[in-house]
Protein backbone atom coordinates (compact mmCIF):
# COMPACT_ATOMS: atom_id res chain seq x y z
CA UNK A 1 0.00 0.00 0.00
CA UNK A 2 2.90 2.75 0.64
CA UNK A 3 4.59 1.62 -2.66
CA UNK A 4 1.02 2.76 -4.31
CA UNK A 5 0.61 5.47 -2.39
CA UNK A 6 4.18 7.07 -3.01
CA UNK A 7 3.53 6.43 -6.64
CA UNK A 8 0.56 8.14 -6.37
CA UNK A 9 2.15 11.07 -5.17
CA UNK A 10 4.87 11.38 -7.29
CA UNK A 11 5.18 14.52 -10.04
CA UNK A 12 3.36 14.19 -13.25
CA UNK A 13 4.40 16.39 -16.04
CA UNK A 14 1.37 19.03 -17.01
CA UNK A 15 0.69 18.93 -21.18
CA UNK A 16 2.49 21.85 -22.32
CA UNK A 17 0.52 21.97 -25.87
CA UNK A 18 -2.90 20.44 -24.66
CA UNK A 19 -4.05 20.68 -28.64
CA UNK A 20 -2.21 17.60 -28.69
CA UNK A 21 -4.77 15.55 -26.97
CA UNK A 22 -8.15 18.04 -27.55
CA UNK A 23 -8.03 17.82 -31.33
CA UNK A 24 -6.97 13.91 -31.78
CA UNK A 25 -9.25 12.94 -28.96
CA UNK A 26 -12.36 14.87 -30.74
CA UNK A 27 -11.61 13.11 -34.15
CA UNK A 28 -11.20 10.14 -32.48
CA UNK A 29 -14.74 10.12 -30.88
CA UNK A 30 -15.99 11.21 -33.89
CA UNK A 31 -14.96 8.86 -36.19
CA UNK A 32 -15.66 5.91 -33.67
CA UNK A 33 -19.26 7.31 -33.47
CA UNK A 34 -19.78 8.01 -36.75
CA UNK A 35 -18.52 4.55 -38.34
CA UNK A 36 -19.45 1.71 -35.26
CA UNK A 37 -22.68 3.60 -34.36
CA UNK A 38 -22.61 2.23 -30.35
CA UNK A 39 -25.20 2.56 -27.75
CA UNK A 40 -28.16 2.34 -30.23
CA UNK A 41 -26.91 4.93 -32.52
CA UNK A 42 -27.34 2.64 -35.53
CA UNK A 43 -31.34 2.63 -35.39
CA UNK A 44 -31.34 6.43 -35.14
CA UNK A 45 -33.46 7.40 -38.50
CA UNK A 46 -32.62 11.10 -39.13
CA UNK A 47 -32.31 12.70 -42.64
CA UNK A 48 -29.88 14.46 -40.33
CA UNK A 49 -27.55 11.45 -39.01
CA UNK A 50 -24.37 12.08 -39.89
CA UNK A 51 -24.75 15.35 -38.32
CA UNK A 52 -26.31 14.42 -35.68
CA UNK A 53 -23.44 11.73 -35.38
CA UNK A 54 -20.31 14.41 -35.99
CA UNK A 55 -21.86 16.57 -33.34
CA UNK A 56 -20.65 14.16 -30.80
CA UNK A 57 -17.11 14.70 -31.47
CA UNK A 58 -17.86 18.42 -31.48
CA UNK A 59 -19.66 18.00 -28.11
CA UNK A 60 -16.09 16.54 -27.06
CA UNK A 61 -14.19 19.21 -28.37
CA UNK A 62 -16.17 21.68 -26.63
CA UNK A 63 -15.71 19.86 -23.05
CA UNK A 64 -12.00 19.07 -23.61
CA UNK A 65 -11.43 22.94 -24.13
CA UNK A 66 -13.40 23.81 -21.06
CA UNK A 67 -11.10 21.23 -19.28
CA UNK A 68 -8.12 21.90 -20.59
CA UNK A 69 -7.84 25.66 -21.18
CA UNK A 70 -10.51 27.04 -19.48
CA UNK A 71 -10.22 25.85 -16.30
CA UNK A 72 -6.51 25.46 -16.06
CA UNK A 73 -6.38 29.64 -16.53
CA UNK A 74 -9.00 30.53 -14.34
CA UNK A 75 -7.66 28.32 -11.14
CA UNK A 76 -3.67 28.37 -12.29
CA UNK A 77 -2.60 27.58 -8.49
CA UNK A 78 -4.27 24.20 -8.38
CA UNK A 79 -2.79 23.00 -11.87
CA UNK A 80 0.96 24.09 -10.99
CA UNK A 81 3.29 21.67 -12.44
CA UNK A 82 5.64 21.54 -9.47
CA UNK A 83 2.65 20.57 -7.56
CA UNK A 84 0.67 18.24 -9.90
CA UNK A 85 1.06 14.30 -9.18
CA UNK A 86 -0.28 11.36 -10.65
CA UNK A 87 -2.95 11.14 -8.56
CA UNK A 88 -3.88 14.42 -9.74
CA UNK A 89 -3.70 13.54 -13.05
CA UNK A 90 -5.97 10.18 -12.86
CA UNK A 91 -8.46 12.19 -10.58
CA UNK A 92 -8.80 14.82 -12.92
CA UNK A 93 -8.92 12.75 -16.20
CA UNK A 94 -11.98 10.96 -14.61
CA UNK A 95 -13.45 14.73 -14.21
CA UNK A 96 -12.89 14.99 -17.99
CA UNK A 97 -14.58 11.58 -18.51
CA UNK A 98 -17.81 12.80 -16.36
CA UNK A 99 -18.25 16.57 -17.98
CA UNK A 100 -17.70 14.46 -21.51
CA UNK A 101 -20.70 12.02 -20.68
CA UNK A 102 -23.05 15.02 -19.16
CA UNK A 103 -22.26 16.90 -22.19
CA UNK A 104 -23.14 14.08 -25.01
CA UNK A 105 -26.30 13.50 -22.52
CA UNK A 106 -27.54 16.75 -22.82
CA UNK A 107 -26.38 16.82 -26.72
CA UNK A 108 -28.44 13.28 -26.83
CA UNK A 109 -31.55 15.16 -24.89
CA UNK A 110 -31.27 17.58 -27.39
CA UNK A 111 -31.06 16.25 -31.00
CA UNK A 112 -32.72 12.93 -30.35
CA UNK A 113 -35.11 13.85 -27.79
CA UNK A 114 -33.38 12.11 -24.93
CA UNK A 115 -34.67 11.78 -21.70
CA UNK A 116 -32.74 13.28 -18.89
CA UNK A 117 -33.52 10.39 -15.96
CA UNK A 118 -31.29 9.38 -13.05
CA UNK A 119 -31.18 5.95 -15.10
CA UNK A 120 -30.67 7.55 -17.97
CA UNK A 121 -27.59 9.56 -16.84
CA UNK A 122 -25.85 6.46 -14.96
CA UNK A 123 -26.15 5.01 -18.29
CA UNK A 124 -24.83 7.34 -20.12
CA UNK A 125 -21.85 7.93 -17.60
CA UNK A 126 -21.13 4.26 -17.14
CA UNK A 127 -20.81 3.76 -20.79
CA UNK A 128 -18.13 6.98 -20.61
CA UNK A 129 -16.35 5.45 -17.92
CA UNK A 130 -16.01 2.23 -19.05
CA UNK A 131 -14.68 3.16 -22.56
CA UNK A 132 -12.48 5.82 -21.22
CA UNK A 133 -11.01 4.42 -17.61
CA UNK A 134 -8.61 1.65 -18.62
CA UNK A 135 -7.11 3.75 -21.76
CA UNK A 136 -6.97 7.01 -19.87
CA UNK A 137 -5.19 4.66 -17.18
CA UNK A 138 -2.46 3.16 -19.04
CA UNK A 139 -1.50 5.93 -21.01
CA UNK A 140 -1.24 8.28 -17.66
CA UNK A 141 1.19 5.62 -16.00
CA UNK A 142 3.22 5.12 -19.37
CA UNK A 143 3.58 8.80 -20.17
CA UNK A 144 4.89 9.29 -16.32
CA UNK A 145 7.22 6.20 -16.31
CA UNK A 146 8.16 7.12 -20.02
CA UNK A 147 9.18 10.75 -19.12
CA UNK A 148 11.16 9.76 -15.86
CA UNK A 149 13.41 7.07 -17.75
CA UNK A 150 13.68 9.57 -20.44
CA UNK A 151 14.13 12.63 -17.93
CA UNK A 152 16.99 10.62 -15.93
CA UNK A 153 18.82 8.91 -18.94
CA UNK A 154 19.48 12.98 -20.03
CA UNK A 155 20.45 13.49 -16.42
CA UNK A 156 23.12 11.02 -16.59
CA UNK A 157 24.22 12.43 -19.55
CA UNK A 158 24.90 15.84 -17.87
CA UNK A 159 26.19 14.50 -15.09
CA UNK A 160 29.23 12.87 -17.53
CA UNK A 161 29.90 15.73 -18.77
CA UNK A 162 30.02 18.15 -15.61
CA UNK A 163 32.03 15.11 -14.01
CA UNK A 164 34.82 15.46 -17.22
CA UNK A 165 34.71 19.43 -17.64
CA UNK A 166 37.27 21.65 -17.29
CA UNK A 167 37.65 24.17 -13.91
CA UNK A 168 36.47 27.28 -15.26
CA UNK A 169 38.30 30.63 -15.12
CA UNK A 170 37.87 32.47 -11.96
CA UNK A 171 38.61 35.57 -13.05
CA UNK A 172 37.25 38.34 -10.90
CA UNK A 173 34.55 40.11 -12.54
CA UNK A 174 32.88 42.67 -10.36
CA UNK A 175 29.25 43.20 -11.27
CA UNK A 176 26.75 45.38 -8.90
CA UNK A 177 22.93 43.83 -8.32
CA UNK A 178 21.13 46.91 -7.23
CA UNK A 179 17.90 47.65 -5.36
CA UNK A 180 14.92 49.22 -6.03
CA UNK A 181 15.51 51.64 -3.04
CA UNK A 182 18.52 52.65 -4.03
CA UNK A 183 19.78 52.01 -0.37
CA UNK A 184 20.42 48.48 -0.58
CA UNK A 185 22.63 46.39 -3.52
CA UNK A 186 25.28 43.79 -3.68
CA UNK A 187 28.64 43.68 -5.63
CA UNK A 188 29.91 40.24 -5.90
CA UNK A 189 32.13 38.74 -8.45
CA UNK A 190 30.18 37.12 -11.04
CA UNK A 191 32.49 33.75 -10.70
CA UNK A 192 31.12 33.27 -7.16
CA UNK A 193 27.45 34.05 -7.57
CA UNK A 194 25.33 30.90 -7.53
CA UNK A 195 21.97 31.85 -8.66
CA UNK A 196 19.04 34.43 -8.66
CA UNK A 197 16.09 33.79 -7.02
CA UNK A 198 12.69 35.27 -7.97
CA UNK A 199 9.72 36.19 -5.35
CA UNK A 200 7.73 38.45 -6.75
CA UNK A 201 8.70 42.14 -6.49
CA UNK A 202 12.04 40.89 -4.76
CA UNK A 203 14.85 38.51 -5.85
CA UNK A 204 17.47 36.48 -3.96
CA UNK A 205 21.12 36.36 -4.58
CA UNK A 206 22.92 33.12 -3.23
CA UNK A 207 26.62 33.66 -3.39
CA UNK A 208 30.19 32.27 -1.89
CA UNK A 209 31.64 34.06 0.63
CA UNK A 210 34.74 32.97 2.19
CA UNK A 211 33.60 29.51 1.14
CA UNK A 212 30.43 30.08 2.80
CA UNK A 213 27.04 30.29 1.30
CA UNK A 214 25.82 33.62 1.70
CA UNK A 215 22.53 35.24 0.51
CA UNK A 216 21.08 38.25 0.01
CA UNK A 217 17.11 40.05 -0.35
CA UNK A 218 16.91 42.98 -2.72
CA UNK A 219 13.71 44.87 -3.95
CA UNK A 220 14.06 44.01 -7.92
CA UNK A 221 12.65 42.20 -10.64
CA UNK A 222 13.84 38.78 -12.32
CA UNK A 223 13.66 41.03 -15.59
CA UNK A 224 16.09 43.08 -14.04
CA UNK A 225 18.43 40.28 -13.38
CA UNK A 226 18.01 38.40 -16.60
CA UNK A 227 19.30 42.05 -18.60
CA UNK A 228 22.17 42.49 -16.21
CA UNK A 229 23.23 38.84 -16.82
CA UNK A 230 23.52 39.31 -20.70
CA UNK A 231 27.12 39.37 -20.78
CA UNK A 232 27.95 36.08 -18.95
CA UNK A 233 26.40 33.63 -20.75
CA UNK A 234 27.39 30.83 -18.06
CA UNK A 235 24.69 32.30 -16.01
CA UNK A 236 21.35 30.65 -17.37
CA UNK A 237 17.94 31.35 -16.54
CA UNK A 238 16.81 27.85 -16.15
CA UNK A 239 13.12 29.08 -14.74
CA UNK A 240 11.29 31.31 -14.87
CA UNK A 241 11.49 32.16 -11.15
CA UNK A 242 15.25 31.02 -11.38
CA UNK A 243 18.86 31.77 -12.71
CA UNK A 244 22.17 29.52 -12.04
CA UNK A 245 25.80 29.93 -12.70
CA UNK A 246 26.35 26.61 -15.18
CA UNK A 247 29.64 26.60 -13.36
CA UNK A 248 28.60 25.93 -10.11
CA UNK A 249 26.23 22.71 -11.17
CA UNK A 250 27.46 19.55 -9.25
CA UNK A 251 25.49 17.55 -10.26
CA UNK A 252 21.65 16.75 -12.79
CA UNK A 253 18.94 14.76 -11.56
CA UNK A 254 15.83 13.16 -13.62
CA UNK A 255 11.66 12.97 -13.11
CA UNK A 256 9.01 12.60 -14.67
CA UNK A 257 8.46 16.89 -14.44
CA UNK A 258 11.83 16.95 -16.19
CA UNK A 259 15.13 18.15 -15.10
CA UNK A 260 16.40 19.18 -11.88
CA UNK A 261 19.95 21.02 -10.93
CA UNK A 262 21.81 20.48 -8.38
CA UNK A 263 24.15 24.02 -7.03
CA UNK A 264 27.30 23.58 -5.06
CA UNK A 265 26.20 24.18 -1.58
CA UNK A 266 23.33 24.96 -1.88
CA UNK A 267 20.63 22.14 -0.48
CA UNK A 268 17.70 22.88 -2.79
CA UNK A 269 17.17 21.29 -6.40
CA UNK A 270 16.29 23.51 -8.86
CA UNK A 271 13.68 23.04 -12.01
CA UNK A 272 14.63 22.98 -15.54
CA UNK A 273 11.22 24.18 -17.69
CA UNK A 274 10.48 21.90 -20.34
CA UNK A 275 11.33 24.41 -23.03
CA UNK A 276 15.09 25.29 -21.95
CA UNK A 277 16.20 21.86 -21.21
CA UNK A 278 17.40 21.65 -24.72
CA UNK A 279 19.43 24.76 -24.06
CA UNK A 280 20.70 23.71 -21.07
CA UNK A 281 22.40 20.93 -22.58
CA UNK A 282 23.56 22.94 -25.25
CA UNK A 283 25.68 25.00 -22.29
CA UNK A 284 26.81 22.25 -20.88
CA UNK A 285 27.86 19.96 -23.52
CA UNK A 286 30.20 23.23 -24.58
CA UNK A 287 28.49 23.84 -27.94
CA UNK A 288 27.77 26.81 -26.89
CA UNK A 289 30.39 29.64 -25.21
CA UNK A 290 30.31 30.43 -21.54
CA UNK A 291 32.56 32.44 -20.73
CA UNK A 292 32.21 36.14 -21.08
Amino acid sequence: MSRIRKYLFQCYPVEGNVWRIIIPISLFIGLFIIVFQPFGLSDLESDYKFLILTGFGLVTFIILILNLILIPSLLPGIFKEEKWTVLKELFFLLWILFTVGLGNLLYSSWTMEFRLTISNILIFQSYTLAIGIIPITFLTLFKQNYLKRKNMASAGQLSSVLDKRNSENNEALLIRIASDNEKDGLSVNVHDLLFIKSDGNYITTGYFKNGKLNRVLLRNTMKYAVDLMVPFPFIFQCHRSWLINLHKITGVSGNSQGLRIVIEGFEEDIPVVRNKTSELRRRITGNAPDEP
